[in-house]
């Protein structure tokens, strides 16, 4: 998948300008969206953890 589709695929509040993945309840700006991105091409799963 490429960036481009994850990001259009990433659900995006646009009231504050986030992206929200799982139950990640603060949201992601794009910088971290990519953090998300890169990891899930080199592990093959999407996780989220903080």
């Amino acid at each position: 998948m490429s960036w481009e589709e994850f990001q259009a695929n990433a659900h995006r509040d646009p009231v504050r300008d986030v992206y929200l993945i799982g139950s990640d309840e603060r949201g992601l700006d794009e910088a971290e969206l990519r953090v998300v991105y890169e990891r899930y091409l080199e592990t093959g799963t999407l996780i989220v953890n903080r």
